[in-house]
């Protein structure tokens, strides 16, 4: 590799990687307030917390991956041309292809590491997540038993126990179910206990009371019990040892699913197909990008105001490619036939890219200066 190439090379790695933490930050704080909720609400520790942190990583990174080495590849490319770099580039004789190898490189190595992160990582991470929720969900009822604290062990539902006693008698309950928003309950009792029996929890409520408000009659109704068993089976995870959706499986048993992927309940072929060829295609798309952002960028004269409208004209190249890999995973999810579909906008954005490198290196062979 060329003194030159490497010095690309190593510019766009510095900006990769800037932009990859940025990123990565950035939406791993989305995907991460759910897994708070979920871990602190059981009462588990912080170091859970740092596994499932770990754990959503992959996700992350897969979508980060492709669009930092994009990003890395639109600002290096300005930055050389703002700084008159890629100009003396361009007057010594560096040809528009021998500009765009370095990041043809980078492509490259981007496209591998994201392969190795959407089709092991990825799947990995997702199923061990998968499982780690169910152990915590099995020992949910258990955490459910804490005093003074408003609980949220599921989206609407809120338990709160005044008094705790050591035989596992509790004094003073309240719940809320909202789960049903048409006809929200709250219940309250003075005492109550929780029995388990394998992958059956019950909440035995004693004197209590339970009001029900139906939406559609705005009517609150008040019943008296003496005593009411409160289901919270649905609590306790059902088996997670194997893996059950697409997100959780490997690529090629989406692509070859065996008749025991074929049997679960969630296998939908379409579903399952389009996933594993978009895993693929991420990788393709994350080779493509920065290549395809340089040949458009290089498509044109020298510019003194700057190179605002060709860095404009790149992102849109790229969100396009992106909004059309999307698209045609919708049509094979309706269609698994057409499943080579999903790679023709890569296919296309390849023959895109040359045209526009090989008009880049047309006659003039020194950058046109455009003073106006």
């Amino acid at each position: 590799m060329a003194q030159l190439d490497r010095y690309i090379l190593r510019q766009t790695l510095t900006a990769f990687l800037f932009f990859c933490l940025i990123l990565a930050g950035v939406i791993w704080l989305t995907q991460a307030v759910r897994l708070i909720d979920t871990v602190l609400s059981s009462g588990q520790s912080i170091f859970v917390l740092f596994e499932f942190s770990l754990l959503v990583l992959p996700r992350v990174l897969s979508m980060v991956v492709p669009l930092s080495g994009f990003a890395a590849a639109i600002y290096i490319v300005n930055k050389l041309y703002s700084e008159a770099e890629l100009v003396v580039m361009m007057t010594a004789g560096q040809s528009p292809l021998a500009l765009a190898r370095p990041l043809i490189w980078f492509g490259l190595l981007i496209a591998a590491l994201t392969l190795v992160i959407t089709n092991f990582l990825a799947p990995l991470g997702e199923l061990r997540l998968e499982q780690n929720r169910a152990a915590i969900r099995s020992e949910l009822a258990n955490a459910l038993i804490r005093e003074g604290v408003f609980i949220h062990p599921t989206d609407a539902l809120t338990i709160f126990i005044r008094r705790a006693r050591e035989d596992g008698q509790m004094e003073g309950l309240f719940l809320h179910d909202g789960r049903d928003p048409t006809t929200p309950v709250t219940y309250s009792a003075e005492k109550a206990v929780l029995l388990r029996d394998g992958d059956e929890a019950r909440l035995v409520m004693n004197n209590g009371v339970a009001l029900t408000f139906s939406v559609a009659n705005r009517i609150l109704a008040r019943v008296r019990f003496q005593d009411f068993t409160f289901d919270l089976s649905d609590l306790v995870a059902r088996d997670g040892s194997g893996p059950d959706r697409a997100s959780n499986m490997m690529t090629w048993q989406l692509l070859f699913p065996d008749a025991d992927v074929r049997a679960l309940e969630r296998y939908d072929r379409g579903t399952f197909l389009a996933t594993g060829h978009e895993r693929i295609v991420f990788g393709v798309h994350a080779a493509l990008l920065p290549v395809l952002a340089i040949a458009v960028m290089l498509t044109g004269g020298y510019q003194r105001r700057g190179f605002g409208r060709r860095v404009v004209m790149a992102v849109l190249a790229g969100v396009l490619l992106i909004t059309a890999g999307l698209a045609v995973k919708g049509l094979v999810t309706g269609e698994p036939a057409l499943w080579p579909v999903s790679y023709a906008p890569a296919v296309l954005a390849l023959i895109g890219t040359a045209y526009l490198l090989r008009r880049a290196a047309g006659p003039v062979r020194a950058p046109r200066v455009v003073t106006s």
